[in-house]
């Protein structure tokens, strides 16, 4: 199975479906059921670029406590699509805006029907798209 690696709390909000974009700098034509990968970083770490204010409004904005797990696939999500985030930028609430880079020139995958696992699996995370094997 394809899977990426994000840093929590970001993560978090992906398998927990409260982020419905995932933006990044290029677009992917990868669809279908993909893992997500909770990196390794912490929230302050992985945040650094944010205000502390802007940290914690993140942080609740993605439904998740202090206690994240890192290091680990936490779950799946399905990519249906990805498009210019100038496409979608004015429709998006002020949590979605928090939890994405709505830079002009960037892409948002647009995720759905999310699954968090109860257990996180531990895994080493790649830079980009790389293949996990879900243990049996």
């Amino acid at each position: 199975m394809k899977a990426f690696t994000v840093y929590q709390p970001y993560a978090h909000a992906i398998v927990a479906g409260v982020k419905h974009y995932e933006t990044r700098p290029r677009r992917t034509h990868i669809r279908g059921r993909v893992a997500v990968h909770a990196g390794r970083l912490d929230e302050v770490q992985a945040t650094k670029h944010l205000t502390n204010g802007e940290f914690w409004a993140v942080l609740e904005a993605a439904g998740g406590g202090g206690n994240l797990p890192r290091g680990a696939v936490i779950g799946t999500v399905e990519i249906v699509d990805c498009v210019p985030v100038e496409e979608l930028v004015d429709s998006l609430d002020n949590r979605e805006r928090l939890l994405g880079d709505y830079s002009p020139g960037r892409f948002a995958w647009v995720l759905q029907n999310p699954v968090m696992f109860k257990t996180p699996i531990p895994a080493r995370g790649k830079q980009g798209w790389w293949n996990w094997e879900e243990p049996t």
